[in-house]
């Protein structure tokens, strides 16, 4: 019974409802902002070569810039509230936002909360320019910047900004912006690319045959070129969280046993999901576009590509949406619920563990994506260079 009540005392309470939609906005927003850099700088066709997705996505460039503004004002908002200790409706008031603006640096740290969510402001304003000069005169230059303006953006809260600076904190962040990065390129890509399906389902059979193979050639070098970003994103997210779940989670039973681990249980059975849908694609759906591709069916090529992929990611972007929803509710640690010590300090037998497996993640995902490659051909090629 005492241990009962050890661990309710030390469970953190429930993030309000209005805490949890400004986290999915925030993290949808910038994942967004990613996305559609990434499409426009890697993965699409350039539309000056005739990408027909490329234009696709141009047209969504300025919401996703809308969205971007809107969740920069609803995080700026949320955190002068969560400061003051209101509601994020209250955030809005001015005096809530001086008092926040003005507040005075923490401990360990040589700048206010408020002055730091100054400076990431100035990483939004930054983004929503990139994003605009996207939209206005499309190019992989703009779409890079946008790319790094995102992710400088989302890193800002991980920078100390201190002179009490340890290792143990400084691994702790830099692998905590690594697990946000793989978020943003993961969750990004699948949402934009998502949409963009959609969009692209709606005016499928009125394509013309030229248009028809120029979007399979489109579609098969995102897929293609998106598995591979996928992949990076997989290997940063899983070394970045054996540290997290290790800091945070002293044993095996402290997922059923403590609120944290539960879900953080839940997120893990996400990821997982995507694991499987991710392996799913490269495995599967990728080897049948080759070949149906270097045999020169066409229409094959096109349904998986425009139509039973997407289906997938579909599904993908569901369970990355849900995982930003439990976000929120990871306070805290497993360890401090259940009155375990904190984990030991990074030192050198840590960062040899850590290297250790960053080369087995490295060799499995590696090994993993090897899929056979169908030979060249005709219908291989892209539709400019096809006599």
């Amino acid at each position: 019974m005492g241990s009962v009540t050890a661990l309710a005392a030390n469970t953190p309470p429930a993030p309000e409802a209005s805490e949890i939609i400004t986290n999915v906005l925030y993290y949808l927003g910038l994942s967004a902002a990613v996305g559609i850099g990434l499409t426009l700088a890697y993965l699409a066709i350039p539309e000056d070569r005739g990408g027909i997705v490329a234009a696709r996505a141009r047209r969504v460039v300025l919401p996703v810039a809308v969205v971007v503004a809107v969740t920069a004002i609803i995080q700026f908002a949320g955190a002068a509230a969560s400061s003051a200790g209101l509601s994020w409706m209250h955030g809005l008031a001015p005096s809530v936002l001086s008092d926040f603006v003005h507040s005075g640096p923490g401990r360990g740290s040589s700048i206010g909360a408020g002055t730091l969510a100054l400076i990431q402001m100035g990483g939004y304003v930054a983004l929503v320019a990139t994003l605009v000069g996207l939209y206005l005169r499309p190019g992989r230059l703009l779409g890079w910047l946008t790319v790094v303006a995102a992710v400088v953006t989302a890193s800002i809260p991980f920078i100390p900004f201190g002179s009490s600076v340890t290792v143990n904190g400084a691994a702790n962040d830099i692998l905590t912006g690594v697990h946000v990065l793989g978020a943003l390129l993961w969750v990004g890509g699948l949402v934009v690319l998502c949409a963009l399906g959609v969009m692209g389902r709606s005016d499928r059979n009125s394509l013309s045959t030229d248009d028809s193979l120029q979007v399979t050639d489109d579609w098969s070098q995102i897929w293609s070129r998106f598995s591979l970003v996928a992949l990076w994103a997989v290997g940063m997210i899983i070394v970045s969280g054996v540290w997290m779940s290790w800091t945070h989670v002293g044993s095996p039973v402290q997922l059923f046993t403590t609120a944290y681990g539960r879900y953080l249980g839940i997120k893990l059975l996400m990821v997982l999901g995507l694991l499987v849908a991710g392996a799913y694609n490269v495995r599967v759906l990728l080897p049948r576009i080759r070949a149906a591709r270097a045999n020169g069916d066409d229409s094959s090529a096109l349904r998986l590509v425009a139509h039973h992929f997407p289906v997938v990611v579909a599904i993908e972007s569901v369970l990355a949406v849900g995982v930003l929803v439990v976000v929120p509710f990871l306070r805290g640690s497993a360890r401090q619920e259940a009155g375990w010590d904190d984990a030991r300090s990074f030192d050198l037998a840590v960062f040899g563990t850590g290297v250790l497996l960053v080369a087995l993640v490295a060799a499995a995902l590696w090994f993993g994506s090897r899929t056979p490659k169908a030979d060249a051909s005709p219908a291989d090629r892209p539709v400019s260079q096809r006599v």
